[in-house]
């Protein structure tokens, strides 16, 4: 047994040891701290091991651990004998408390004893007068139930005559199950009758309380439920209640309208007034709502009310109509659509539809004042307070829907939310149209007006340019930011309709972006298109319009969109716009604007170079000595063009240059029009020897067909070409219905070569430039009496002398 023990105490032992860390050190006899330590052992090995220095060391550090030790274990005895101490003192006064406990016990046991036999002795003392004062009191009660009774009639009408009516129903209500029980008695039927004529007189009174048209709300519901616990039969009640309801929900509903209607009149007025006067007008509303009672609103207030904005209009409609109907769906559903258990009737159905008809009704009235209200509110052009009020109108139906089940108040109220924010979509998108008019006029004024030169003589026309399309496109840019910026606080998630998903969907995609963003960038490229038509506008207009349309469908559209989808936070693009469709429409309008630039500059050329063959005396002129006026002032005014075009566009690709292109020569009619710019076999005859109208079919052979009306390209060579091209190809037909003298030839020769030495740079393949001059000189041969070109040398030395 014994042996059992010491193994479990082993086992334990090894256990702990093995829990505390301490079990995978084995015990030895040289370990001080092991209970196997042996002195001896450990002394000779230590001798054995270590040298003299070694031992010293380790007996100074053997003495330092044994008086460590020594004074742990002292403080170790001071502690326990101090709590020891402190133990001794808590029980001694324990055992004195105990003692003092026990005397008080003592005493008390005894007084309860006293106590005891004091209430028995009196009890037994009153025994027999017990039950005579108990009848007494008995009978006592009965009479003043008798006398209320008696004068039960007398109550009731005074109650009537001071209008304290609840206090006579109280009154009858505690006394009608006597009154009734035991009105078969002689005694008791005189009360009873009285007690019915008062009753009669006191629902009369209550329903004349009820035709009052100055009875508040809240009285009404007082006099019916009088009435119902008088016994008036609920049915009946339950139509009168509504009527008169309606009669005071009513006047409150005229009275708002007259409100709404006098400050939208209003609302005109206080746009235009000053900053002073806005701060005086906000005083004296906010005094006028201090001022308006919770009952009704009359005229004077009406009129003092005149100028409340639009959240201080809906807190004024809470406080009337909102809260008087709130009141009555109230005292309603408690007075007449209690459920049986409660003492109501069974057709709470037919009850709850009334109510629910006669809500929607008036519902529907306040609805439509409220959005009097808001279609009268003026744009300013930030709808914070607007959709503050627009929340709290929400929140107010949307609770009725919560009191009155199997309604829906709350999407009324968000069609007018809707109603509200397309009516300020609309007027955001009139609000662009009008701003987008305003800066075309005002770069049509800048246009025309006179421009101040720079410090070298020429304008600016580079930066002045610049400034005009970057102005154009900045404040197209930034306002429709500002408006999809404005339009967002009717997506605040602080306000309960934003969170909808109905109104997310109609508000931010049909009516933000589709309404407004993209309505305002098709009415862009439709307003562009209109200067098209148009035949007195500056050419310049034209152009920058052109570059306008041409930035638009490159970055700022797509921008615009992108900025407008994410402050909506429009995912979903189904349905939407797409945005290539709208870049098309813009880079369509900005092509037909460049054609339309390039028509007009080019019949503006042309004019003057179809005047100056028309009004010369080709068949009397003399020898030619210089290039015409007129050929230089087309060259200025290319020039200016050119100036123009190239502050707007790139230069665009032009094609090399041919070696002979400056050194052409016509020692025949016909020049050659095939390989760029390089003499043909042609060249070689006289006119002598080959017909000129034969050379003439022989070179449109061999020619390349020029696209004079072509769509250009938005560079400035390109442009540049068309313009060029349209003006040689009315030079050309100018050319052919007149007849030429000898001179006459040379004159168009010169004129040819001097157009050939300068225009070449402004065009983007000089091939064309050299088939439009050389037929205009071929033509002028064919229409000459005596074709006979001048010497290229002399061509070129009158071309340098100009």
């Amino acid at each position: 047994m014994a042996s059992t023990d010491s193994k479990n105490e082993r086992r334990r032992r090894t256990e702990l040891l093995q829990f505390y860390g301490a079990g995978g050190k084995e015990d030895t006899p040289y370990d001080i701290n092991s209970k196997h330590f042996n002195h001896d052992m450990y002394v000779q090995k230590t001798i054995k091991e270590s040298s003299l220095k070694q031992l010293l060391e380790h007996e100074s550090s053997l003495v330092s651990e044994i008086q460590s030790l020594d004074s742990d274990c002292q403080t170790l005895v001071y502690d326990h004998y101090d709590k020891f101490i402190a133990a001794a003192d808590i029980v001694r006064k324990m055992k004195e408390g105990s003692v003092k406990m026990e005397a008080q016990i003592s005493r008390l046991q005894e007084n309860m004893a006293r106590i005891i036999a004091s209430s028995t002795s009196v009890t037994s003392a009153l025994q027999e007068r017990r039950g005579h004062l108990s009848r007494l009191l008995g009978v006592h009660g009965t009479l003043r139930k008798l006398e209320f009774l008696f004068h039960l009639p007398q109550k009731i009408d005074e109650c009537i005559a001071e209008k304290n009516f609840a206090e006579g129903v109280a009154s009858y209500v505690e006394t009608a199950e006597v009154v009734h029980r035991y009105c078969h008695l002689s005694s008791f039927s005189a009360i009873h009758e009285d007690c019915e004529a008062a009753v009669g007189r006191l629902n009369q009174a209550l329903k004349e309380q009820l035709a009052l048209k100055e009875v508040s709300a809240r009285h009404l519901t007082e006099c019916v439920d009088l009435l119902l616990q008088l016994g008036e039969p609920a049915e009946g009640l339950c139509d009168d209640f509504l009527a008169h309801a309606r009669t005071k929900l009513e006047n409150d509903l005229s009275n708002l309208t007259k409100l709404a209607e006098t400050a939208g009149g209003l609302g005109s007025e206080e746009e235009e007034g000053t900053e002073q006067g806005a701060s005086e007008e906000t005083s004296k509303a906010e005094e006028t709502k201090e001022g308006l009672g919770r009952e009704e609103i009359g005229d004077d207030s009406i009129r003092d009310g005149a100028n409340l904005d639009i959240l201080e209009f809906v807190d004024v409609c809470h406080e009337t109509f909102v809260g008087n109907l709130w009141l009555v769906i109230s005292s309603y559903k408690e007075m007449f659509l209690r459920s049986p258990e409660e003492g109501g009737s069974g057709s709470s159905n037919v009850a709850m539809e009334k109510l629910r008809v006669f809500v929607a009704d008036l519902v529907e009235q306040y609805v439509a004042v409220v959005g009097v209200r808001v279609a009268s509110e003026p744009d300013v052009g930030h709808y914070g307070q607007l959709t503050t009020a627009l929340d709290k109108f929400h929140r107010r139906l949307h609770a009725i829907t919560q009191l009155l089940p199997n309604t829906d108040f709350g999407n009324v109220a968000l069609s007018l939310v809707l109603e509200a924010g397309s009516a300020r979509c609309q007027s955001s998108l009139a609000m662009l149209k009008s701003g987008l008019a305003s800066s075309l006029g005002d770069i049509r004024h800048a246009l025309v007006a006179p421009r101040h030169p720079t410090q070298d003589g020429t304008e600016s026309t580079h930066r002045q340019l610049n400034e005009h399309l970057t102005r154009l496109v900045a404040s197209t840019a930034a306002s429709i930011k500002d408006k999809v910026t404005a339009l967002q606080a009717f997506t605040q998630p602080k306000h309960t309709f934003a969170v909808k998903a109905e109104f997310r969907r109609k508000f931010c995609r049909d009516l933000v972006r589709e309404g407004v963003v993209v309505a305002f960038f098709l009415h862009i490229t439709d307003t562009l298109l209109q200067f098209c038509h148009k035949k007195d506008k500056d050419p310049v207009l034209l152009l920058v319009l052109s570059r306008m349309c041409l930035d638009l469908h490159t970055s700022t559209v797509h921008y615009l969109l992108s900025h407008c989808d994410e402050q909506l936070q429009l995912e979903e693009k189904t349905g939407l716009t797409p945005l290539h469709s709208i870049t098309d429409g813009m880079r369509e309008a900005g092509q037909k604007l460049l054609n339309h630039y390039v028509h007009t500059q080019g019949s503006s050329i042309s004019q003057m170079l179809r005047r100056s063959v028309e009004l010369k005396d080709w068949l009397g002129c003399g020898e030619p000595r210089s290039v015409r006026r007129v050929m230089r002032t087309v060259l200025e005014e290319i020039s200016t063009m050119d100036t123009q075009v190239g502050a707007l566009y790139e230069e665009g690709n032009r094609r090399d240059r041919s070696s002979d292109s400056s050194r052409r020569t016509f020692h025949s009619v016909s020049a050659s029009r095939g390989g760029g710019g390089g003499r043909s076999g042609w060249s070689t005859y006289t006119p002598s020897q080959l017909d000129n109208s034969l050379v003439a079919n022989l070179n449109k052979l061999w020619s390349e067909r020029i696209e004079i009306f072509a769509p250009v390209e938005f560079t400035r060579v390109s442009i540049l070409t068309g313009i060029v091209k349209i003006s040689l190809k009315t030079l050309l037909e100018s050319v052919r219905l007149r007849t030429f003298s000898r001179f006459g030839l040379q004159q168009v020769q010169v004129d040819a070569h001097y157009l050939r030495t300068y225009l070449w740079s402004y065009v983007a393949d000089e091939h064309v430039l050299n088939v439009l001059l050389d037929e205009v000189v071929t033509s002028a041969s064919v229409r000459c009496c005596d074709p006979e070109l001048m010497e290229q040398r002399v061509v070129e030395f009158i071309c340098e002398q100009n």
